[in-house]
């Protein structure tokens, strides 16, 4: 059975991820971030040496420094040298599906596919999705505790740069390609390791244009990586969404997740449609509110593997 690296980053609930972390602790390592803004104490108290913490981040949503810790957390895994499977990037508020005996013969049978998903934004006819990358977005990874006061100038100039003449390109230069065109998708996607290594080293060598670039895009982390993958050899390996865009669940491979105002949080009453949906993890299971559910997906899954 091959050995799978977890990427995993969090700002909140140690108890929850201790617990992710206990569910697939079998062939597996764990590299962790947390948010510069969060106590990481109940995070070492509860996960002591069972995870690396890679370097901290203050992250804001839809900031570049979103795309700084993904850089972190590929860094911890391709420098340690271990010949890992896959790398698969997951939330601190995440839940398997499946037991983790399912999941590594799934990545097994599975070699060589990449597991992200994405649509073309530079052809796409949808002006709301071609905004993300053609509107210039500003102030996202302002340093302010006071977010009410953040988001109102966020929205001040996003209605703003709507008025203004100004545009940016739909593409960007990347290595030799001077008009790479941009893919969008979710943050959630698992990578084969010279995938990963891939990206990883695209993320260093081109750093000042990818920076650039996507600093003012509409939430950089779910661009700048499905732009470098689907700009590279890996491509043909990866999931590229070519029907109408029907929301960031249809691109989100092996998540079940129920976006809205705000992502939905799981309940036991969500159970049928989790085990409907046939991904492996779920998102977003927390302490107390989750813990019925997650007592049951457990119990599923040791029936499934007594099987």
């Amino acid at each position: 059975m091959s050995r799978i690296a977890y990427v995993i980053s969090a700002y909140k609930d140690a108890p929850h991820l201790a617990r992710l972390v206990k569910a697939l602790d079998h062939d597996a390592d764990f590299y962790v971030h947390i948010d510069l803004r969060a106590d990481i104490a109940p995070f070492k108290e509860a996960l002591g040496n069972k995870v690396t913490f890679v370097p901290r981040h203050w992250v804001s949503w839809g900031g570049w420094e979103q795309v700084e810790y993904q850089k972190e957390l590929l860094a911890a895994v391709i420098h340690s040298g271990i010949a890992y499977s896959y790398v698969v990037c997951l939330s601190g508020q995440d839940y398997p599906l499946w037991p983790d005996e399912k999941i590594h013969r799934y990545f097994d049978e599975h070699k060589g596919t990449e597991f992200i998903a994405a649509m073309n934004l530079s052809r796409s006819n949808n002006r709301k999705q071609r905004a993300k990358i053609e509107l210039y977005h500003f102030f996202r990874d302002l340093k302010w505790n006071n977010l009410w006061l953040k988001n109102k100038l966020i929205v001040a100039s996003r209605c703003l740069m709507k008025l203004l003449p100004f545009r940016k390109k739909s593409t960007l230069q990347i290595g030799d390609t001077p008009k790479a065109e941009v893919y969008f998708g979710s943050d959630y996607w698992a990578l084969t390791l010279p995938c990963a290594r891939y990206v990883y080293a695209t993320l260093c060598k081109e750093y000042a244009h990818l920076k650039t670039y996507f600093k003012t895009s509409f939430v950089p982390s779910e661009l700048c990586i499905q732009t470098i993958v689907f700009n590279s050899p890996f491509a043909t390996h990866a999931q590229l969404h070519t029907e109408e865009y029907g929301g960031l669940f249809t691109l989100t491979p092996l998540h079940h997740i129920m976006y809205g105002k705000e992502i939905k949080t799981m309940t036991l009453e969500d159970l049928p449609a989790l085990e409907q949906s046939g991904k492996m993890f779920c998102r977003k299971v927390v302490s107390g509110a989750s813990d019925s559910l997650v007592k049951a997906i457990d119990s599923n899954g040791q029936k499934q593997q007594a099987l």
